[in-house]
């Protein structure tokens, strides 16, 4: 847990030394010429994150997944048309790192786009980014959901079309479409975005919010997510047998989350953005209720709650008085923290085979053998294998 709590303090430290060069117009003079710093702080800190998800080494519970794809095609056949054309691209050109080659450069494509999106949306980038690393179903998921962590990057990118003054809803579906083509999963919130995107655009009744709020509460304990899922087509139906459900320290702490930034709405979302930040959150959190018995049904949810890292900065600077701010800003960053290392325990404490986990935190360059063949991939293809042949069986029936 120390190493990954090292790093978020790099990254944090980084970010404030840009913030403050760029605040202060902090310069040097040399020889009567002006030097800025610009943004170098800045691309310090999103060089530390690429490095450190980007060179991780055997992380990640689908890293083997990931691997497989990497080495037979009948693996990789399975994955949408986008990632696969980079992963045929990556085989060719990897300038000798294998199959790290592919982790680092879809790393690195995940981390680019949060940045690339804070910056179209918000003058809190730097803020966000720190939430981004510090909320687990982001940052650290991205290290085993790697297609999804590069969709959910595309998805906040697109929101900079809709929020706009002039809404270019042409290049908002195009946008989605290409999340869609980097991960199917995405489906389910771009239909959602594009037929209900007018939800999103208004502010609505602090009791409409609560109301809905306490009955998918509620509905998680009645395990109504189950019967939803049996009644879907396709493979979903298999999700209902999982026994892997959020724990409920966890689902409270998300829904008092969020009504604590709901009783300040008034003061803060006074902009199509944050609005529209607020509904999807919304939306993520009534999903992440009702599902909350299916761990893995409950990542729909991130492509809707993602935009708390650009929500909860606005709420922190729209709050006056300084000392006021401060106060609210080290709290939401105690939170964050929390829930960070409390992810970290949980992976850490993990019952059974710990093969793959964050913890300890493993990178390429540290790791005396870096050759994908001493990890007996053979062994882990065929578990795939056999794992995909139950999968149909349980369908059969």
């Amino acid at each position: 847990m120390l190493t990954y709590n090292l790093f978020v303090f790099i990254v944090a430290f980084l970010l404030m030394l840009d913030y403050y060069v760029d605040k202060h117009d902090v310069h040097l003079v040399n020889g009567g010429t002006r030097l800025s710093f610009g943004n170098t702080f800045m691309y310090l800190a999103l060089g530390v994150m690429i490095f450190f998800a980007g060179f991780r080494f055997e992380i990640g519970y689908d890293y083997p997944k990931y691997l497989a794809g990497y080495l037979y095609d009948s693996e990789l056949q399975h994955w949408e048309p986008f990632f696969n054309f980079f992963v045929r691209l990556i085989r060719n050109y990897n300038f000798g790192l294998d199959v790290q080659a592919m982790f680092l450069f879809f790393s690195s494509l995940s981390i680019l786009l949060i940045y690339f999106a804070l910056r179209q949306l918000t003058q809190y980038y730097r803020l966000g980014i720190l939430l981004y690393i510090l909320t687990p179903a982001y940052y650290l998921a991205s290290f085993s959901v790697v297609r999804q962590g590069i969709a959910l990057g595309i998805v906040l990118y697109s929101v900079k079309y809709i929020v706009s003054k002039q809404i270019d809803f042409k290049k908002y579906v195009i946008t989605l479409f290409i999340a869609f083509m980097f991960h199917y999963g995405s489906f389910f919130a771009s239909m959602i975005y594009i037929v209900g995107y007018k939800f999103f655009q208004r502010l609505y009744s602090w009791t409409f919010y609560i109301l809905l709020t306490f009955i998918s509460f509620f509905l998680s304990f009645a395990h109504f997510g189950k019967i939803l899922l049996l009644l879907l087509p396709g493979h979903f139906g298999l999700y209902a047998n999982s026994e892997i459900a959020i724990h409920p320290l966890k689902l409270l702490l998300v829904n008092l989350f969020f009504i604590i930034l709901l009783t300040q709405k008034n003061d803060f979302s006074k902009s199509k953005l944050a609005t529209f930040s607020l509904n999807s959150m919304f939306l993520g959190l009534m999903v992440f209720n009702v599902f909350s018995d299916f761990l893995y049904i409950t990542r729909l949810a991130q492509y809707f709650s993602l935009v708390s890292i650009v929500l909860v900065p606005i709420y922190i600077y729209s709050i006056n008085g300084i000392y006021k701010r401060r106060v609210v800003l080290v709290l939401f960053f105690m939170y964050y923290l929390f829930d960070y290392n409390y992810a970290l325990y949980r992976d850490m404490t993990y019952p059974g085979n710990r093969v793959n986990f964050a913890i300890p935190y493993k990178n390429y360059f540290f790791e005396e053998t870096k050759s994908h063949r001493n990890l007996n991939i053979e062994a882990w293809y065929n578990y795939i294998q056999e794992h995909v042949s139950e999968q149909n069986s349980e369908e059969i029936k």
